[in-house]
């Protein structure tokens, strides 16, 4: 499967809108409201649009002609801290069929490259509940290394607490 990282815009507002309140994207999520074209909107203007996160649709080459299908899914760079050049690596899941392990790989490769290459990170961490094995997988096949685990992290729906693990990565060169 190829895709691509396009930038995001307020025009994808709908379908990110769509992807983040469907219960199988939002139980990843440490804030799991529902959000609104409003609260993207907003969300947009304050941090996408001012530079403080670099949000981006994955979108899927039809493999046969080399044009668009259609974005799969949504992930960003957030709190991108030049001084000590780092920042997070958020995969926002989707609930498309086509964004499975192969695309997801794909797209945290693209990322990172996009992190160390064209906005200098030195270190990319991202934040993984530990009940979400196969996450873990997927960041550990990107070269990401368990950085701490936090106790009692985030309060579930039902009122349990859940374990949440950061993980990073350095640039190598």
């Amino acid at each position: 499967m190829k895709i691509f990282l396009r930038p995001v815009t307020l025009d994808d507002g709908p379908q990110i809108v769509k992807w983040r309140n469907h219960k199988d994207v939002s139980n990843h999520c440490m804030n799991r409201n529902p959000i609104s074209i409003e609260s993207n909107r907003l969300f947009f203007e304050a941090y996408v649009a001012t530079g403080k996160y670099k949000q981006f649709i994955v979108e899927r080459l039809e493999e046969d002609y080399g044009v668009v299908a259609y974005p799969i899914a949504t992930v960003y760079l957030k709190d991108m801290d030049y001084t000590n050049k780092r920042c997070e690596l958020c995969i926002f899941t989707s609930n498309d069929e086509e964004w499975q392990n192969e695309s997801q790989s794909v797209a945290i490769q693209i990322l990172l490259d996009k992190a160390f290459n064209e906005y200098g990170m030195h270190k990319v961490y991202s934040y993984v509940f530990s009940c979400f094995k196969n996450e873990q997988k997927l960041l550990a096949k990107a070269g990401f290394e368990e950085e701490a685990v936090l106790k009692n992290e985030v309060v579930f729906e039902d009122g349990t607490r859940k374990d949440v693990i950061r993980y990073c990565v350095y640039n190598k060169q």
